[in-house]
């Protein structure tokens, strides 16, 4: 019997969900949150079904939904965005789109928060590593406990 590693973005689920919780105010009830994806970026697509997966079919608090980087207009009304890989074209669009909405945005790609594009980025190898963008969280309203910050790395 074989056994295969969960991915990264698998991973990542738990964790993102802790940090949403150290957000100065919490969304309370159901957390809407959406997986940003490139619906032909075969990548793209096998990391939102893995994110998808983590989750689970609505069974706690987050409330999940994809969302195609070309339909970015339906963001609204979600609280916090999955960024999948292979999207570093479109990071400005989403970045735009996280603004407008008010969006706290988590991905596994580091150059998105190292673009001040995103606001979190986690990484779970070879170790947890979460990655706070200053000016991102500032743009998109989201502010996290002094506590939390001094636990992560930010820039």
């Amino acid at each position: 019997m074989s056994v295969t590693a969960p991915s990264a973005a698998e991973l990542n689920v738990p964790v993102a969900t802790r940090v949403i919780s150290f957000l100065q105010l919490p969304p309370s009830g159901p957390i809407q949150t959406a997986i940003i994806y490139a619906p032909g970026n075969a990548d793209s697509v096998a990391e939102a079904a893995s994110i998808e997966r983590a989750i689970g079919a609505g069974k706690g608090r987050i409330r999940v939904k994809r969302i195609a980087v070309g339909a970015l207009g339906t963001l609204a009304g979600t609280q916090v965005a999955f960024v999948t890989g292979g999207l570093r074209g479109e990071q400005d669009e989403i970045a735009q789109a996280a603004t407008r909405n008010h969006v706290v945005t988590i991905t596994s790609d580091q150059s998105c928060v190292a673009s001040a594009r995103c606001v979190v980025a986690i990484a779970t190898s070879p170790r947890v590593q979460i990655t706070v963008n200053r000016a991102a969280a500032r743009a998109v309203d989201a502010k996290f406990g002094s506590a939390f910050l001094m636990l992560v790395k930010e820039i």
